[in-house]
């Protein structure tokens, strides 16, 4: 029964084989267990056994504080995350966005690697774990084809005889037009990037399919960001 190294969070990872000393109907322990409660005086082998669950046990409860303080902080830096992208979107600041989402994907991570932990730890203490969810939330997929459409000279049909002062007139309105439209299909693929980040900080980055699937779809929403920037 032994304790791994201790991982990039520092946290201690309980081996497989801890689960063994409990889970194994009639192994040594659940022996050591039934000569007590028969008032036999224990062996030095039942005393070693009886110590080893008590520590393992132990650590097991301070691993699941461990998780818990893991779920803590991950849901303080990612509700600060989420406002420093929605930050970085309003003012268009393209480079500062990977950062931030890098930074949402390695909670992610450390949430996840910090679960695992709390799963062998509830196993020792003989602790149901969290429900599967049964179906997998969708996550909104956004592309250009759903943005508004930035009209063009082949929307307005010309009139005959138009002058050229009427030309220029609804050159200068089409502009003007086509350049609302592309701030309104900027913001639009901003909006769908904080309403994300919001969602996964909102789980506390604990459902780890949802949360994969929708740092992907960021990723991807990112992209499209950028090309919408380029629009002009």
């Amino acid at each position: 029964m032994t304790l791994q190294e201790p991982d990039t969070d520092g946290q201690l990872a309980l081996d497989d084989a801890c689960v063994d000393l409990f889970d194994l109907a009639g192994d040594p322990l659940d022996a050591a267990v039934a000569r007590l409660k028969a008032g036999l005086k224990p062996t030095a082998e039942d005393i070693a056994l009886l110590t080893e669950a008590a520590r393992t046990a132990q650590r097991a409860f301070e691993e699941v504080g461990a998780a818990n303080d893991v779920l803590d902080d991950a849901s303080d830096l990612g509700e600060d995350l989420a406002t420093a992208l929605a930050d970085s979107l309003q003012r268009r600041a393209r480079a500062e966005v990977p950062a931030l989402l890098g930074a949402l994907r390695n909670q992610a991570a450390r949430v996840e690697r910090s679960e695992a932990v709390r799963t062998i730890a509830n196993r020792i203490l003989g602790n149901g774990g969290p429900d599967e969810p049964a179906t997998l939330d969708s996550v909104p997929a956004l592309t250009a084809d759903l943005l508004p459409r930035v009209p063009s000279v082949y929307d307005d049909e010309e009139e005959s005889g138009a002058s050229l002062a009427d030309l220029w007139e609804r050159q200068e309105r089409l502009e003007r037009v086509q350049d609302r439209v592309r701030k309104e299909r900027t913001k639009h693929v901003a909006a769908h990037l904080v309403a994300l980040a919001e969602r996964v900080v909102d789980r506390a980055f604990m459902d780890a399919r949802f949360t994969l699937a929708a740092l992907d779809e960021m990723d991807r929403a990112f992209a499209l960001w950028c090309a919408c920037l380029d629009e002009g």
